[in-house]
């Protein structure tokens, strides 16, 4: 049996991806993603919305303070990121999802589900 995925979605209204920027969002939502479903974990909401970043390294800053609150994850899901945004996620080791404007979240996490584990 495959390990579960621990997934973190950026929503503004729990019910659609947020779209935007994903250090932007109001909330996160994680979910442990597995073969036989999907369980939401627990909801944070964003303590750094609304940070102002003037420089590149305050961005950084942002994004160390966004993955120690996160702890151990697999992926994360947007609609979009900022410049040098998926990369700093990637550098990690952490997949980077990308979904379309107006993406509910069961949708995409639908779309999570099979890219881990194939379709059911």
């Amino acid at each position: 049996m495959a390990r579960p995925r621990f997934v973190v979605v950026a929503t503004d209204d729990g019910v659609k991806v947020k779209l935007g920027h994903f250090g932007d969002a109001k909330q996160y939502i994680f979910y442990e993603v597995t073969e036989q479903g999907i369980r939401e974990v627990k909801r944070l909401e964003n303590p750094f919305k609304g940070e102002e970043e003037e420089h590149m390294h305050g961005v950084l800053r942002k994004r160390l303070k966004l993955l120690e609150l996160f702890g151990s994850i697999d992926a994360v899901v947007s609609t979009f990121f900022g410049p040098g945004g998926e990369d700093f996620f990637k550098e990690r080791g952490i997949d980077v999802i990308k979904v379309k404007p107006w993406t509910t979240i069961e949708d995409a996490l639908k779309q999570v589900q099979e890219m881990y584990f194939g379709k059911a």
